[in-house]
């Protein structure tokens, strides 16, 4: 005795398949074009290099503030210009897992700054590069706490555009 208005397993599982194909297909619309990506995981990492080897006021403290402001900016003209196109992206996920996930992200990356800033201040002169000029003299730890931002903010911004886990397609 089957019921008109039961759903079949298989029903269930394909339209479960349908919900995350859409929801792929919105997030992959939300996701930001590539040069702005790249601007940003660019413009991520050199705040980084500066934070890590600001001493006191000096001119990577400018370099700190300029591309912090820069990062605010294109966020915003990222949310400004999708709005102009009809999509409303939320800055903050709504989602309990999404609000987790940035938060891991926050955490990765302030680790990631103050222990290359704390490698930076207290670098041994054993691992330095030399040269002519003085950006040469710094430590190694700089320049890997900035690709290694520059490289996570890259991938995150363009794997996870609303930072929601969400299933990946296989063929992907």
């Amino acid at each position: 005795m089957t019921d008109e208005n039961q759903v079949t397993t298989a029903e269930a599982q394909s339209a479960l398949e349908s919900l995350n194909k859409i929801g792929n297909e919105t997030i992959s619309s939300l996701r930001p074009p590539l040069w702005l990506i790249t601007m940003l995981s660019l413009l991520c990492g050199i705040f980084t290099f500066s934070f890590a080897v600001t001493e006191g006021e000096n001119h990577w403290a400018l370099g700190a503030w300029l591309s912090g402001i820069a990062v605010v900016l294109l966020v915003l003209f990222w949310v400004y210009s999708a709005r102009l196109l009809g999509v409303r992206a939320p800055l903050l996920p709504p989602s309990g897992s999404g609000k987790v996930f940035l938060a891991l992200q926050a955490l990765f990356y302030a680790v990631v700054m103050f222990v290359g800033r704390g490698a930076t201040v207290s670098g041994r002169p054993e691992i330095r590069l030399e040269g002519d000029f003085p950006i040469a003299d710094l430590p190694l730890a700089p320049y890997i706490a900035a690709v290694i931002v520059s490289l996570s903010v890259a991938y995150l911004t363009y794997k996870y555009p609303t930072n929601e886990w969400v299933q990946q397609d296989a063929s992907k």
